[in-house]
């Protein structure tokens, strides 16, 4: 692997970075995302920050095609920042690299299910709302990108789709456990990717990044309330919101499941 330091421009380390990368096995996209971040890193510029929110592509009868970064490089997850577990080397929290290596059974399939906050709250366990189309899956500066396709015949999907217009789900991976590896640092080395999962409030803080002034009032509308961000931490609540109302991220992800609770119940009752 080449040295950064050896060459004198990013046109030149580029050019001898990527073939190297490509003959050890990374993809084209994948080599180029990871030769970027080793040269940003060597002149000392940030990484490209990526607002995330889960977006619609397209939609049929059947289907409702969406996509963001499944993985965001950079950055420290919100569980480990907030948890009393720390890494080797004292500090908190886990990120990806364009170095990690996601790569599983499932990834080679092609595909890959997506739950609702993996599996654990509101709806059934098992209950799958679409796939992963890892076919479409590229590398960047900022992560991987990848489309998925939901069902749109499911009543979960009908509700969870007024809350991706308004830009207000997240998502957020589960991997095979067996093979993840992380440096003393927190870099995840290994993450072989088993589950995505649809998210109100996902581990990693970038995965919600763009609250606007639709989305404030997304949130107003679906009795949701608005999580504190710490840019916004100071400023005075819009006109609408109302004195009372908690505006903690953990109020805001309790109301969200709390809907998909009652959603759940409804359905149940009707059956």
């Amino acid at each position: 692997m080449p040295n950064p330091s050896d060459y004198g421009s990013e046109k030149d380390w580029m050019a001898a970075c990527v073939p190297t990368r490509i003959d050890e096995g990374d993809k084209q996209d994948q080599a180029v995302a990871v030769c970027l971040s080793i040269w940003r890193k060597h002149i000392g510029e940030p990484e490209p920050k990526a607002a995330n929110a889960l977006k619609a592509i397209s939609r049929t009868d059947d289907e409702l095609r969406v996509g963001n970064y499944i993985v965001l490089f950079g950055g420290r997850d919100l569980e480990g920042l907030g948890s009393p577990m720390v890494n080797e080397d004292g500090t908190r929290g886990e990120f990806f690299m364009p170095t990690t290596q996601f790569e599983s059974a499932y990834t080679k399939a092609g595909a890959f299910h997506i739950d609702w906050e993996h599996g654990k709250r509101e709806l059934p366990p098992d209950e799958v709302l679409g796939m992963v189309d890892w076919k479409t899956a590229r590398w960047d500066e900022k992560g991987i990108f990848v489309e998925r396709v939901l069902n749109r015949r499911s009543k979960y999907v009908q509700f969870v789709e007024d809350l991706i217009e308004q830009g207000l789900i997240g998502t957020s991976t589960q991997p095979v456990q067996v093979g993840v590896s992380k440096k003393a640092n927190g870099e995840i080395e290994n993450w072989p990717l088993y589950r995505d999962s649809l998210s109100v409030m996902p581990m990693e803080p970038r995965m919600m990044q763009e609250f606007g002034d639709n989305v404030l009032q997304a949130f107003k509308a679906l009795g949701i309330p608005v999580p504190a961000q710490d840019d916004t931490a100071n400023d005075p609540p819009p006109p609408e919101a109302e004195p009372e109302a908690d505006t903690s991220a953990a109020s805001a992800a309790g109301k969200g499941r709390m809907r998909m609770r009652l959603l759940k119940n409804r359905l149940t009752m009707e059956a």
